[in-house]
């Protein structure tokens, strides 16, 4: 009998076996599972693209076990490892900044980058409204919010009106809130937050429906609008803070704020309806402080579709957040 030929497959040679020295069949299974994720949302899909990973890594490993030995394949690993520390920390002196590369988490950025996407992070300073305040006005502004009343008086609320009015829709101020939102405002030390509607736009049948949004903000009676030409930027969330539950937030630059020596910034989801510092849950009783200097980790300076599915499958992020069925409109203004 002839020899066979090197590199062709034993015929009793599985499937496993060929997958993992196989990059195409890899790169094609994760692709159209990933696919099946995109196009159905269904976690099912992310959490077996999780479980491809894993296995295609482990046979990758023990195929190079078998062919080559433990001590050899340990020594890939290790080469492997330290490539990858090594072009991660040229990002990082280039980028000049610890994250070069970052995944979106939550669809709060829609339209305009998606839940998904692998954005590319610079550590240069953002854009955005430039406002300086004292450290008395700046612990106000951290502190919780006065909403004033149609009516003239003022009630005291943690968050905001509307993530209180969210959470308990049926309070005679909150039924009154959502009929005429522009008929209500909050102060924390010089700023004001000013209410009124957008539209909300769903991206399956483009319906819409108005709904209460942050519309503007005064700053010692000066009117700001949000401005998408503001940076979006990418920052930690200080511990204890509701959004530390979600990893690093990546949202628009609306003010940053000189205070004491150090800057802060106040931000916000280009498709969620308030600020940072207006989220409050009341089941975890969790709100957002602004973030500091210390906490900036940079502004987006471009984005990769779709990659980052890997990185937040890996992480555990597998079902869609809120509002990733609908697109918030910038604010109807008279």
């Amino acid at each position: 009998m002839g020899s066979r030929p090197p590199g062709d497959a034993k015929p009793s040679e599985g499937i496993a076996e060929r997958l993992s020295t196989d990059w195409v069949a890899q790169f094609a299974l994760i692709g159209i599972t990933l696919a099946l994720y995109v196009f159905t949302k269904n976690p099912i899909f992310g959490i077996l693209v999780l479980l491809e990973i894993i296995l295609i890594v482990a046979l990758e490993i023990r195929h190079g076990i078998r062919k080559h030995g433990l001590k050899h394949e340990l020594k890939d690993i290790l080469v492997s490892l330290i490539a990858i520390l090594a072009i991660w920390f040229a990002a990082m002196v280039v980028m000049q900044t610890p994250v070069p590369l970052n995944a979106v988490v939550s669809c709060s950025m829609l339209p305009n980058i998606e839940r998904g996407d692998m954005v590319l992070v610079q550590g240069s300073a953002p854009a955005g409204y430039e406002v300086e305040i004292t450290p008395e006005e700046l612990a106000q502004l951290n502190g919780h919010p006065s909403v004033h009343l149609p009516s003239g008086s003022t009630i005291s609320l943690k968050g905001s009106l509307y993530t209180y009015c969210a959470q308990y829709p049926s309070d005679p101020v909150c039924r009154e809130f959502f009929s005429s939102p522009s008929s209500f405002y909050e102060t924390r030390g010089p700023f004001s937050f000013h209410y009124g509607t957008c539209m909300r736009e769903s991206r399956e049948n483009r319906l819409s429906y108005s709904t209460p949004c942050l519309t503007h903000i005064k700053f010692r009676g000066v009117e700001f609008r949000p401005n998408l030409a503001h940076d979006t930027i990418v920052y930690g969330p200080a511990e204890g803070d509701l959004y530390s539950l979600a990893g690093d937030i990546i949202h628009r630059t609306y003010f940053k704020i000189s205070s004491g020596g150090s800057t802060y910034y106040m931000a916000k989801g280009d498709n969620n309806p308030v600020l940072d510092i207006q989220e409050y849950s009341y089941s975890r009783e969790m709100g957002n402080s602004l973030p500091r200097d210390l906490q900036y980790k940079g502004k987006v300076v471009g984005r990769i579709p779709v990659i980052g599915y890997l990185k937040l499958f890996t992480a555990g992020f597998f079902s869609e957040t809120v509002n990733c069925d609908s697109t918030l409109a910038l604010p109807v203004y008279p």
